[in-house]
């Protein structure tokens, strides 16, 4: 399986509440936070990995204490991500921005359909996020392939694969990363935030709100064209 070496940037979304607020606002008294703190910290896997961490990079800025970059190798995927079973970790980013879209609107419509949501608008936000590393080059595995294969597939990875390049179903002309180890990973910013529009049954629109405000059809995602041209 060869390995090549990667530097690049990548995106994903992830949901979005803007502004953003603490989990505890307007839930409980003022003079309570402290003892709510204390007791998230103590249970809380990704606020115990950010101790551990400090206590390895210190409090100079890290990438690695980043939040956007510790929580999804601490918040598992029950249900594993598409070449990993939940109990691997690895964390998914894409080549351009509208790779990131494609995957984000098919994922979040099978997690609507699934619980059956009634029309609403779904805030997002794109991560930006500098990546380098060995990566195993899978590109040439059909996007199509069964999930026990894949994830075969991925039990025989040389062990110093920092993660897996793929070509994602939602947009097989471009390439996803599934990122094994949180220390390839450079400072994320996040860049655009989005809204989905989901009708019912699908996301039928999607508003990017950029300097431009457009409304863009999730159905060009997928197309190999740059469907986010202005």
């Amino acid at each position: 399986m060869e390995l090549v070496d990667i530097e690049c940037e990548l995106y994903r979304l992830i949901p979005s509440r803007f502004p953003p607020v603490s989990v505890f606002d307007g839930l409980v008294a003022n003079d309570r936070l402290d003892q709510l703190a204390e007791i998230e910290a103590r249970t809380n896997p990704r606020l115990q990995s950010d101790e551990r961490l400090r206590a390895l990079y210190g409090d100079s800025g890290s990438p690695q204490l980043q939040n956007w970059n510790l929580a999804p190798f601490k918040y598992l995927n029950p249900e594993g991500s598409r070449f990993f079973p939940s109990t691997w970790p690895a964390l998914e980013l894409s080549d351009d921005q509208q790779t990131a879209l494609a995957v984000a609107v098919a994922r979040r419509e099978g997690f609507l359909r699934r619980t059956s949501e009634a029309a609403l608008g779904l805030d997002m936000r794109m991560l930006k996020t500098p990546v380098a590393g060995k990566f195993a080059d899978l590109s040439e595995v059909s996007p199509n392939l069964e999930r026990e294969k894949r994830w075969e597939i991925a039990r025989d990875l040389p062990e110093a694969a920092d993660g897996i390049i793929y070509c994602p179903p939602e947009r097989p002309s471009h390439r996803c990363y599934a990122v094994l180890r949180g220390d390839r990973l450079g400072r994320t910013i996040q860049t655009v935030h989005y809204r989905f529009a989901w009708d019912g049954s699908r996301i039928s629109a999607v508003y990017a709100f950029d300097e431009v405000g457009r409304k863009l059809s999730p159905e060009d995602f997928s197309l190999a064209d740059d469907a986010l041209a202005a």
